[in-house]
């Protein structure tokens, strides 16, 4: 349980354009005024998470290999991620809108490819098998994802509040980076081992 709970934890913290919308909020609004985005990311991840159980809980019967492809494809993508960001020096916060829908955010959460590496690599084989290995991971996943995402929305608020100055955007997106490369060396192991049995 302590496992998967990190593993959510790192993979949930960084940086993408769900958690840029997040700290947005938080620097445009303030945290009482966008909390409640971390409860539709919430619904978004547990929509999304639940379409790709399925959808590999098929693809691994069918085709073993292409599950394998799957989670490479997904490795490669948090190798280019963590590289990116390692050479980002300016804001996670990107220019754009200042105001965003509800379900424009909870769209593009949907899309955000964490919810593959979640499926592929962190939830227990058991999590899209048994109902109540589903009902226990979805709870776990939604006890993660609320404070992680309250916690991007905090940050914001305090780069509004020019509180952190230390917390400069090169040293979040470094940090950042490392915690992607620690996972992505978790990752490939498992595949590693995976493909040897």
């Amino acid at each position: 349980m302590f496992g998967t709970v990190s593993a959510l934890v790192l993979l949930l913290i960084v940086p993408g354009p769900t958690n840029t919308l997040l700290m947005r909020a938080g620097v445009l609004f303030g945290f009482a005024a966008s909390w409640r985005m971390a409860f539709i990311e919430c619904l978004a991840y547990l929509f999304q998470v639940s379409v790709w159980g399925a959808a590999l809980i098929y693809l691994s019967f069918w085709s073993p290999w292409a599950l394998k492809a799957t989670q490479l494809a997904a490795v490669c993508y948090l190798l280019k991620l963590a590289y990116t960001l390692w050479q980002r020096k300016n804001s996670v916060v990107e220019p754009g809108s200042d105001h965003f829908s509800s379900v424009h955010f909870f769209w593009l959460t949907v899309m955000n490819p964490k919810g593959l590496l979640i499926v592929s690599f962190i939830a227990p084989a058991s999590a899209f098998t048994t109902l109540q290995g589903y009902a226990g991971f979805i709870t776990t996943l939604a006890l993660v994802v609320i404070p992680v995402g309250a916690a991007w929305i905090m940050l914001g608020s305090r780069f509004e509040a020019g509180q952190k100055a230390w917390l400069t955007p090169l040293r979040i997106n470094r940090v950042t980076s490392l915690a992607i490369c620690c996972f992505v060396a978790m990752m490939i192991g498992r595949l590693a081992d995976s493909i040897m049995r």
